[in-house]
């Protein structure tokens, strides 16, 4: 059995102004935690090969004298069971009922794995896809930031093929977000003529400079890369992308803004942030040409068009050291935010510390809205290391790197680089 303390505030997501939005009435629960008990999904089964049908035989048939033993034991056996019915005593009346017992107020459980169908319900569907294609894999993951952003595993090794998600997140749906749009048109525009971007395009380009042979006074050396991009779109990232721009905030960036400035105008978190969280659009060259000059002693290169796209890591990897990373409060309806301050007098398990991670902030117990006996209104913290330790747990879970599909994108006038 569950207790319940004093009351305290928390903040709810405004989904028609998608701002968040402060509420009272909150209450602490007592000996209530997040499960993690629920089975994962199965994975995926190998198709089985075809099995081709036989035909089934034809019963033989029954030699009449055969038939004839076969009705008399029949209707034998049928009246044997209707005496024995009726030599069968009638059973004895059931006892009274019991008297009532008062019910017992207890908390329903609510599993991590149910929090894909609370983000349906925040209006998230593709966040909760992504989400439950990291409960379906197989276990990857990796051990630091740094990891992480090489791409290693938990083995040391590279995310194998079926650990890169191509198709779920669409540049359409992305760019449907002003903020994300935003940020597109001032890469396509501006960052991609940067002074940086070029030293990155001077140092792609360098390796083809040695390409000219000496034969002919000019020479052109055309790159297409169209090929790559459909076939292998990493390959198109790691060899050709040179200048990148960030788009917001992750799920928990955005309730950290909203704990440390404890305001109620700031955006919360929507679909974009819960599939994407902070991530980046790449440029890439597309289509460009290189020309050697042996009259002027020089080579230029010339980009003429771009692959832009976003990619970012489905990960729940913490940076050493610090803190886990809060991600709100859940139940199978929706996500809450509690501010540390909000109940720091009822209970606490962690210190108030303005040095450390933001989840010092957040108010790590349970907190139920309404009945704790109703499903869904008790609350529960959620943190990047819960979901690390259900992954541990079940040895399943695998973090994955999102790309969109790649645009291609003119540039004009085209880029220009001096080798």
């Amino acid at each position: 059995m569950a207790s319940v303390d004093e009351e305290v505030l928390y903040y709810k997501i405004n989904k028609l102004l998608w701002r968040w939005k402060r509420q009272e009435g909150a209450r602490v629960v007592r000996e209530a935690s997040l499960s993690m008990d629920k089975a994962p999904p199965p994975l995926p089964a190998p198709p089985e090969p075809p099995v081709a049908e036989a035909s089934a035989p034809k019963p033989p048939k029954l030699d009449p004298a055969e038939k004839l033993v076969d009705d008399i034991e029949r209707i034998a056996n049928a009246f044997s069971r209707f005496k024995t019915w009726l030599n069968t005593p009638e059973p004895p009346r059931p006892a009274s009922p019991p008297k009532p017992v008062k019910k017992v107020e207890t908390v329903p459980p609510f599993d991590i794995q149910e929090i894909p169908g609370a983000m349906r319900k925040e209006f998230m569907p593709i966040s909760a896809k992504l989400m439950e294609r990291w409960f379906a894999g197989r276990l990857n993951y990796s051990p630091t930031t740094e990891d992480e952003e090489k791409e290693i595993n938990q083995v040391g090794k590279p995310y194998p093929p079926d650990m890169y998600d191509l198709t779920t997140v669409t540049l359409d749906w992305v760019l449907e977000f002003p903020r994300a749009k935003e940020k597109f048109d001032y890469l396509i525009n501006k960052a991609i003529r940067s002074e940086g971007a070029r030293k990155v395009l001077e140092d792609k380009f360098s390796r083809y400079k040695d390409k000219y042979d000496g034969a002919y006074k000019y020479r052109i050396l055309a790159i297409e890369n169209s090929d790559l991009a459909k076939s292998n779109p990493t390959d198109l990232h790691r060899q050709f992308q040179f200048q990148r721009t960030m788009v917001d905030g992750t799920f928990g960036e955005k309730i950290a803004l909203l704990l440390k400035a404890n305001l109620t105008n700031n955006g919360s978190p929507d679909d974009l942030t819960g599939a994407l969280g902070s991530f980046n659009f790449y440029a890439a060259i597309a289509t460009a040409s290189i020309s050697w000059n042996t009259d002027a002693g020089r080579s230029k290169a010339e980009v003429t068009g771009i692959y832009v796209y976003a990619k970012d890591g489905y990960t729940f990897t913490d940076d050493e050291g610090a803190r886990s990373q809060y991600l709100g409060h859940w139940s199978k309806d929706r996500v809450i935010v509690v501010p540390y301050d909000a109940a720091a007098e009822k209970i606490s398990r962690l210190p108030y510390d303005e040095d450390v991670s933001i989840v010092a902030y957040s108010f790590d117990a349970p907190v139920a809205v309404g009945d704790i006996s109703t499903k869904g209104n008790v609350h529960y913290p959620v943190y990047n290391s819960s979901f690390r330790q259900w992954a541990i747990k079940h040895q399943r879970g695998g973090d994955f790197i999102v790309y969109t599909d790649r645009r291609f994108v003119r540039v004009n006038p085209p880029l220009e680089i001096y080798l």
